[in-house]
């Protein structure tokens, strides 16, 4: 890992610290979660302390959400069971949703935006480096931006909802 200057990312190496600074970015919410995702990384997203901590981050500002848009909805139930079944019991919260096919294939990218001011990003599910900015509210704006369009355009992940996990 780097150290980050001004506007500066903290350079990532390895799931294990991707992972670890997607907890600390939950823990540091406080009103909006906006996920990106292929197929929710099972371990980034599929362990019991990154679901409670998204319980926690739900259940301690009556406005909180968390959306999530992922590519493989079938396999990302798979990966994370215990965050889809959160999203299952918070469902005034929690949304997934999926590419429509008129969206046609989204780039690989994948990101976990806090508030729109703090930031993890890789460039595809399998990069072995990640960038994290601990307090960046321009480039979140922009983040935050770039995934209302995809978020408006996409259509309810069904599987999310009725797979029987």
């Amino acid at each position: 890992m780097s150290a980050p200057g001004p506007e500066q990312p903290e350079i990532l190496e390895g799931r294990a610290a991707f992972a670890a600074r997607a907890l600390q970015l939950v823990r540091g919410a406080r009103q909006e979660l906006l996920l990106r995702s292929d197929a929710l990384e099972r371990g980034a997203y599929g362990s019991e302390e990154f679901a409670d901590a998204v319980k926690t981050f739900l259940l301690g500002n009556e406005r909180a959400r968390l959306c999530v848009l992922v590519r493989q909805p079938q396999e990302a139930a798979r990966n994370a069971p215990r965050l889809v079944e959160l999203g299952r019991r918070l469902s005034s919260r929690v949304e997934f949703r999926e590419p429509t096919p008129e969206q046609g294939e989204l780039d690989p990218g994948e990101w976990l935006l806090a508030d729109r001011r703090m930031l993890l990003e890789r460039q595809s599910p399998e990069a072995l480096q990640a960038q994290f900015w601990a307090e960046e509210p321009r480039r979140g704006k922009t983040r935050g931006e770039d995934y209302d369009q995809l978020w408006n355009e996409a259509q309810p992940a069904q599987e999310m909802r009725s797979l029987g996990i």
